[in-house]
């Protein structure tokens, strides 16, 4: 027999050596005889050890030999929220990017306004926590992960933008109405007037954009002592620029003061803190435009981040309405040529006190608030 041939009888054939009565020896590589061992015992002894092993552990659910995936953890509602509203941020900006790029060949005005709004989404998208990611890098082969992020398509145009603005608002506004973390509702009520704005500069009669005024004559409750403060600094601001201009902008600030002056005097009537001032000195002119025109904007804006500020505390009717008023009042804001930050009214890991920024000459009450420095966003 060659040294490298099997000495293994066939399977079901019983040794020749058995047959003869002697104990067989095997044979190294080098064709002699060694000396055998049994092997049989310590054969016999494992398997019974494995099966003893298999039968102790069978209660344990242990699968030998199994390399199946996890799946991906499920998220909770709150988190699902978050995580949508992440990823239309994403796409918001990428294709606000495209736009600003020359995509859809839009004008200079789009474009400018385009690049702020790329910008202003990326840093929504932090705020949110941005896009989860469950691998660091490419998933092993067969692994679930999740769903690749939307982003715009190689020349997406103004028309593209506004689908993803339409989308991100209504989700936006859901959230903020459903929320029921008080710095996530203010939060998402924030992205919603953002967004809002921005929605509006491009397709002014867009429906996915909900302004509505408060309507005073609807009133049931008074305003928070922040809100109250605001709104009656603007109808002051009002008073003052609809005396100095003339024109469309006078017509304008009669409107703005009417406004906001029959929301404090109902508010008023309702009771609660009276938080008003005697009165309220403008700020500087700033980026070019008159004293009064900068006025007009400051106070629309504190109105917004007033609004803003207090929906954590609002629920059900109330916080919809405080956000459709933030939403129209960033519109009145826009008219006079103001620009809606990122965030308005919202800062990280908590909700924004709701100020003014005009400074007093005299208050009604010596326990009257001053005003203090709007929060930076």
């Amino acid at each position: 027999m060659h040294p490298f041939d099997s000495t293994e009888p066939e399977s079901g054939a019983a040794p020749a050596s058995a047959r003869e009565g002697a104990e067989p020896r095997p044979r190294s590589l080098s064709g002699k005889t060694r000396a055998g061992r049994r092997a049989e015992p310590v054969r016999r002894t494992g398997a019974i050890g494995l099966a003893a092993l298999l039968v102790a552990t069978g209660g344990c659910s242990l699968r030998v030999g199994s390399s199946a995936p996890d799946a991906l953890p499920t998220m909770s509602q709150a988190e699902s929220t978050r995580e949508a509203l992440a990823r239309d941020a994403v796409l918001i900006s990428s294709e606000a990017s495209s736009v600003a790029d020359g995509g859809g060949a839009a004008d200079d005005d789009v474009r400018s306004r385009a690049a702020a709004l790329a910008k202003a989404a990326e840093e929504q998208g932090q705020a949110l926590g941005g896009v989860w990611e469950p691998w660091a890098s490419a998933p092993p082969k067969g692994y679930p992960t999740a769903t690749p992020v939307a982003t715009a398509s190689v020349g997406s145009g103004t028309a593209e933008l506004v689908d993803a603005l339409e989308q991100g608002v209504g989700r936006a506004r859901k959230a903020a109405l459903a929320a029921t973390d008080a710095d996530a509702a203010s939060l998402y009520a924030s992205i919603t007037v953002s967004w809002s704005a921005a929605l509006a500069a491009l397709f002014p009669d867009d429906k996915a954009v909900v302004a509505a005024p408060r309507d005073a004559s609807s009133m049931t409750e008074a305003l928070s002592g922040e809100r109250l403060l605001t709104y009656d600094a603007a109808r002051y601001a009002m008073e003052e620029v609809a005396a100095r201009t003339s024109g469309d902008d006078r017509t304008r600030a009669v409107a703005d003061s009417k406004a906001a002056g029959d929301v404090v005097t109902a508010s008023v009537a309702l009771g609660g803190a009276d938080t008003r001032l005697a009165a309220y000195a403008g700020p500087a002119a700033v980026d070019g435009a008159s004293a009064d025109v900068t006025w007009a904007r400051q106070a629309w804006t504190d109105v917004v981040d007033a609004e803003v500020a207090g929906i954590g505390s609002d629920s059900g009717k109330a916080r919809e309405t405080a956000l459709d008023a933030a939403v129209d009042a960033a519109e009145r804001a826009a008219a006079w040529g103001a620009s809606t930050p990122a965030l308005p009214g919202w800062t990280d890991g908590a909700t924004a006190s709701a100020t003014g920024t005009a400074s007093p000459t005299a208050t009604t009450a010596s326990s009257a608030p001053a005003p203090a420095a709007s929060p930076s966003h």
